[in-house]
């Protein structure tokens, strides 16, 4: 008798176990892969300002990680930017007034290359690249760089976390 009312417990920790197991190894991609609707292709061309040798921030060091740079303000004022390239042909998302300048970027890296890009923004808030699980602050006036090797083949959502304003889709191919 009493086998009969522990078996039901049995089968649905069972089952509780196997759902968390597939959640926490499968990655924690949040991204529905459907987010964008106004999107544009970003080109790697570099940027005017760059010709003035005053760099921002340098690449990430350690594996996964983003680095930030700060205060910068060197493309503050200007939204001709948009999508163009930032130093050394980095794409760079310009944020103006909390959203995007050209709207949500496309970006496309290759499976074992580095997903590299910059994000200017005029508002301080937490730059979130989604499936990669990578949070970066860039405080207002600033800018940071994201380096981050591509593991997982995808697409991931770039946005402003505190203000769920998506900045760029990230496709990551085989």
């Amino acid at each position: 008798m009493q086998s009969r009312r522990i078996a039901p417990i049995v089968a649905v920790v069972g089952v509780v176990v196997a759902v968390v197991l597939f959640v926490v190894l499968r990655g924690g991609d949040d991204d529905s892969g459907s987010e964008t609707s106004a999107a544009t292709e970003t080109t790697a061309s570099p940027a005017a300002d760059d010709a003035s040798g005053e760099g921002g921030s340098g690449p990430a060091g350690g594996a996964g990680n983003a680095a930030g740079s700060g205060g910068d303000d060197e493309g503050a004022g200007g939204a001709s930017e948009g999508s163009g390239g930032g130093k050394s042909g980095v794409p760079t998302i310009v944020v103006e007034g909390g959203q995007p300048v050209g709207g949500v970027q496309d970006l496309t890296f290759s499976k074992g290359d580095d997903i590299r890009f910059i994000v200017k923004s005029d508002v301080a808030d937490h730059v979130h690249l989604h499936g990669y699980d990578v949070m970066e602050d860039v405080p207002a006036g600033g800018q940071v760089e994201f380096d981050v090797p591509a593991t997982i083949d995808g697409v991931f959502e770039v946005e402003l976390e505190d203000r769920v304003v998506p900045l760029a889709e990230i496709t990551v191919q085989p």
